[in-house]
């Protein structure tokens, strides 16, 4: 995964909302499709993003399957930026 694509999966406001939510407390697919008024297929696709680059995972407990935020890739965000900031300009 590089920091473009990273990058790239909070450029829809869609899934910076998920974000939001997620912030908050863990949410089930068809929670997060009922609170944004968007369809299961919609959520899972936003989800699959998500995921793809580290920012959620998603684990299923019995019959529900439960997404939640990952703060890990939150901190490497800011290593990542933290190293230009340090640097500055050249």
């Amino acid at each position: 995964m590089g920091i473009k694509e990273l990058f790239g999966v909070f450029s829809d406001p869609v899934r910076l909302k998920m974000v939001e939510l997620l912030r908050e407390r863990d949410w089930t697919p068809s929670q997060l499709a009922d609170v944004l008024g968007l369809s299961r297929p919609t959520i899972t696709h936003h989800l699959n993003m998500l995921r793809r680059v580290g920012v959620v995972s998603c684990e299923k407990r019995g019959k529900e399957v439960i997404c939640s935020l990952e703060l890990t890739i939150f901190q490497e965000m800011i290593k990542f930026a933290t190293k230009y900031l340090k640097e500055g300009k050249k």
